[in-house]
């Protein structure tokens, strides 16, 4: 018998999107899987569309309803709580806007139980939610063997953390739970089970779409979700040294830290108003100064050591090379060019 997959589906105010993802979700040639959908009180007609689906699929389908708000990172444990009255090996959690490929399921689960991998990870496609035309792929080119020195694998640096690509072996999750920062939790749940993972294996096509929703290309952050962001990756840290097992990978986790921080945040912090852009790079650096300071001499982030790597390694090391110069606003505008006139985007 195939093994069991448990999928979590956090839902808040996506109606024009649910039918398009349950199809792509409940069509998949695996169906050996139940679906724990976490509605997090939506306002919309979220809910009715649930129900329908859930009439029509009542052995599969579980609707889970929040007395209130709690924001994607908590209906994310919700599901994670109550799918362990449900028995299975392997848990996904998607994101109610996209939608999988028919096999997306299948492969992963496949790739999983051949190579005894405890995280599978697939290729992705961002999509634009107006055009529908490909912003950019990712997770494609990675190494096509069963990756098991987890501790010197250099990719867990700059590989994209999103949950949703990645299939989990329930006993490397076991009570972890997501951090409720409000943004880059992903990064942090990533982390924060890699000390009981033994192996990793990655599915070199895209199997997964995400949808790039209006502000999405500039990315929905406010100072607020920034500053949460930030203490979100302090307070880890201060876990992490606290727990031995994570010291092999804090050089890694440093490297995230950059690209979510000094990267992603600032950059998306200076789209919404370019007049402010020197004072982001400035508040990023000075968090970074002050609470990773180990981020000047992280070999990942030198361009000495990435200089014959991939592109995306060495763009993280030049940028972190222009911060280093108080230059970094050279990579700000660059960036802004590349997402808002030629409408792509480069992550990893």
């Amino acid at each position: 018998m195939n093994p069991k997959v448990n999928v979590i589906v956090p839902v808040y105010n996506v109606a024009p999107y649910l039918e398009v993802f349950f199809q792509s979700l409940l069509n998949q040639t695996f169906q050996n899987f139940d679906v724990w959908v976490v509605n997090d009180k939506s306002t919309d007609h979220s809910l009715d569309i649930i129900r329908k689906f859930s009439e029509r699929f009542p052995d599969k389908i579980r609707v889970i309803n929040n007395a209130e708000n709690l924001g994607l990172s908590e209906d994310r444990n919700v599901g994670l709580n109550y799918c362990e009255i449900s028995g299975g090996g392997y848990i996904l959690i998607l994101d109610s806007d996209d939608y999988i490929e028919p096999t997306y399921i299948e492969k992963m689960v496949f790739n999983a139980e051949r190579y005894n991998a405890d995280i599978t990870v697939c290729g992705l496609e961002r999509f634009d939610d107006q055009t529908g035309k490909t912003v950019c792929t990712e997770m494609v080119n990675n190494p096509e063997q069963l990756i098991t020195d987890i501790k010197s694998f250099e990719m867990l640096g700059y590989m994209n953390p999103v949950v949703w690509n990645k299939l989990y072996r329930r006993k490397v999750i076991g009570e972890t739970r997501f951090t409720k920062i409000k943004r880059s939790e992903d990064t942090i749940f990533l982390f924060s089970v890699l000390p009981n993972v033994k192996s990793i294996k990655f599915v070199n096509e895209v199997l997964y779409h995400y949808r790039l929703r209006g502000e999405s290309l500039s990315g929905s952050i406010t100072d607020e979700i920034y500053e949460s962001m930030l203490e979100g990756f302090l307070e880890t840290k201060k876990n992490f040294i606290s727990d031995g097992r994570y010291n092999d990978f804090m050089e890694l986790f440093v490297v995230q830290m950059f690209i979510r921080c000094g990267m992603g945040g600032a950059c998306r912090l200076a789209f919404k108003d370019m007049r402010r852009m020197p004072y982001y790079v400035r508040r990023t650096r000075r968090f970074m100064d002050e609470n990773f300071p180990e981020w000047r001499r992280n070999k990942y982030l030198s361009l000495r050591h990435c200089w014959c790597r991939d592109f995306h390694a060495l763009a993280v090391s030049f940028a972190a090379a222009l911060y280093k110069c108080h230059l970094f606003g050279i990579f700000v505008c660059v960036y802004w060019f590349m997402s808002h006139v030629c409408k792509k985007d480069f992550r990893a």
